[in-house]
């Protein structure tokens, strides 16, 4: 019988294998994240090859979001207890 910690794992692992499906979870779970405020400023829109581009509402937080994108990467990756993603980009959509 595998163990709860053994079938999570391998969730997890399919989950990040499929990024259309990585993105849905990942879109879900931003506010719990980066929390309510950088949510609120910041969505999922794609992920590809382990890159993550958010949309951000205008250049201020594009620019304000790069100084904290290694910051939101590790809170991606420890969210998801492995490496999900490795870079973050920003589109600006208003």
């Amino acid at each position: 019988m595998k163990s709860v910690g053994s079938v999570l794992s391998q969730f997890l692992d399919r989950i990040a294998s499929d990024e259309e499906i990585a993105l849905i979870f990942l879109s879900e779970l931003w506010p719990q994240i980066v929390g309510k405020d950088l949510a609120s400023k910041s969505r999922p829109l794609a992920l590809r090859d382990k890159r993550l581009l958010l949309t951000v509402p205008s250049e201020i937080w594009a620019k304000e979001l790069t100084q904290l994108r290694e910051m939101l990467v590790h809170a991606v990756n420890k969210h998801w207890d492995l490496s999900l993603i490795e870079k973050i980009d920003f589109e600006v959509r208003t």
